[in-house]
């Protein structure tokens, strides 16, 4: 056989192809040979699920980059536009005009997350108009219309005992020029001090800061008279300051502490505990164990009364030296030791939050009485209220409402979404309801007002509704009002920004090179 057999039997027949099969399949891409010198691999698109995930990530962070650039531009919209009041050069007996602005947690939710509406949308634009504000919060329902009733009865006392003073003053004017006094102390007291000459008059001291204060010895204030400073509100009463609610909840206990303070009396009236008629009725079985319960204890009560007389008679007992290291001794010993800084410290944390976590005072008053209470007595005669420094009062300041964009509820999560990737909207809306503030722009309340931020409630989880109604809460239920009370009140309006001359070209203060 011309064919070696070695050869046949250990060689394996070659399959056309088979290399090419074993190879894995070279991947399409720009290469360079330069790049491939220092060691860069062939440039290529990424997998699939990488392709995926990367465009998802780069679609949701532009996403929300867009939206914050966006809501930094709109936010110095605002700030440019009122900076020139911001500017405006302020004398020394000058102050702005200020707000109070009161803050609610929204429903089944913290405070920080109405904080975060304000601090965002309201309070730039209030810090470039140089308006001052003053923030009132809560972490519990009925705490602002507490405290909005509670300075609304302070005032009503205060203006009661400034009148009783004046009538005071004028009664004892009218005793003093009268013939009364003439001959009641002035004659008496004449003839007293002439045998009072004779004897040594006691030394009285008296207080320096009595006879003069420390401005009157300054020579500066002989020149120059002393400043004092006015605010804004003071010159023009009746565009003078304001008040903002963020939250429909807090505008609701706004309006209610309002209506509490004038229309509710000065002091909490007093709880009548009714007993049920269930209760109340007797029955004679139980009357005969009352009655012979009683005869019981009065004859204990006798039988006592002797004992203590026949103990009376008894001679007394030597007093038996206690041993110190007998444990009744240790027990008092250890109640003398005193307590420690550390100690102390608790206790009064403790005491403190006991303090603070006292219950919200229920309302002096409630809706249903509104149409039978009387008027506060002491505001019916005043056509505008002021207080000490001359600004009208909280009740007689425009009032404005911010309703809060919170959407709650799992089928409402593409909402969520789509409200998340546009809050630039909510920086807009918001800019534009605080301008209405700014150019200080009101009307009258009337009787749609009461429903301001109304839309707000048709976002609140209806769980909680429902628990507030149980338990008979204040912001589940109808706002209720009294014209008596409105008809002091006015309203900040966004549409009277177009009807009211505003000059939004104010030039910059000119500075004398």
């Amino acid at each position: 056989m011309s064919e070696n057999p070695e050869s046949s039997k250990g060689s394996t027949p070659k399959v056309e192809g088979a290399e090419k099969v074993n190879k894995p399949p070279v991947k399409k891409g720009w290469s360079n040979p330069a790049l491939r010198m220092m060691g860069i691999p062939r440039i290529s698109l990424p997998s699939r699920n990488w392709m995926i995930f990367w465009t998802l990530l780069a679609s949701v962070g532009g996403g929300v980059a867009y939206d914050k650039y966006q809501q930094k531009q709109i936010r110095k919209k605002w700030m440019e536009k009122f900076r020139p009041l911001g500017e405006e050069a302020y004398r020394s007996d000058r102050i702005p005009r200020k707000l109070s602005v009161f803050i609610a947690p929204p429903p089944n939710d913290y405070l920080d997350s109405s904080m975060m509406y304000f601090r965002k949308y309201v309070k730039p634009i209030l810090n470039a108009s140089a308006i001052d504000f003053d923030v009132f919060t809560e972490n519990r329902q009925g705490d602002i219309r507490a405290a909005v009733a509670e300075r609304i009865r302070e005032l009503r006392t205060e203006t009661i005992e400034n009148a009783k003073k004046a009538r005071e003053e004028a009664i004892q004017k009218q005793y003093d020029v009268s013939w009364t006094k003439f001959f009641k102390q002035d004659v008496p007291n004449f003839f007293a001090l002439k045998f009072q000459r004779n004897s040594k008059e006691e030394e009285v001291l008296i207080n320096s800061n009595d006879l003069y204060s420390p401005k009157d010895v300054l020579g500066f204030y002989y020149l120059n008279e002393p400043i004092e400073a006015k605010r804004e509100d003071e010159l023009n009463p009746f565009e003078a300051g304001g008040v903002i609610c963020i939250g429909r909840g807090a505008y609701k206990e706004y309006m209610t502490g309002v209506h509490e303070g004038l229309l509710g009396p000065l002091e909490a009236p007093v709880e009548i505990k009714t007993i049920p008629e269930a209760d109340s009725q007797l029955t004679e079985n139980e009357i005969k164990t009352i009655t012979e319960a009683d005869s019981q204890l009065t004859g204990i009560e006798i039988a006592t009364a002797q004992t203590n007389d026949e103990s009376r008679t008894v001679t007394e007992l030597p007093v038996v030296p206690v041993d110190s290291e007998s444990p009744s001794s240790n027990v008092s010993a250890q109640d003398n030791v005193p307590e420690t800084p550390l100690e102390t410290e608790e206790k009064t944390q403790n005491t403190d939050e006991e303090e603070d976590e006292k219950p919200v005072p229920k309302p002096f008053i409630t809706a249903d009485e509104y149409p039978t209470a009387v008027y506060a007595p002491e505001f019916q005669n005043e056509t505008l209220i002021k207080n000490k420094k001359n600004v009208p009062v909280l009740f007689e300041q425009p009032v404005y409402v911010f309703p809060l964009p919170i959407i709650s509820g799992f089928l409402n999560t593409h909402r969520k979404i789509y409200a998340f990737f546009t809050r630039r909207n909510v920086a807009e809306d918001f800019g534009v309801r605080t301008s209405a503030v700014v150019h200080n722009v009101s009307r009258p309340f009337v009787y749609k007002d009461q429903f301001m931020a109304k839309e707000e409630e048709l976002e609140w989880p209806k769980k909680w509704v429902a628990t507030g109604k149980e338990k008979n809460s204040e912001w589940v239920q109808e706002l209720v009002t009294d014209e008596r009370v409105t008809a002091r009140m006015k309203v900040f309006d966004v549409l009277l920004l177009d009807a009211k001359p505003i000059d939004n070209t104010i030039e910059k203060p000119k500075t004398n090179e």
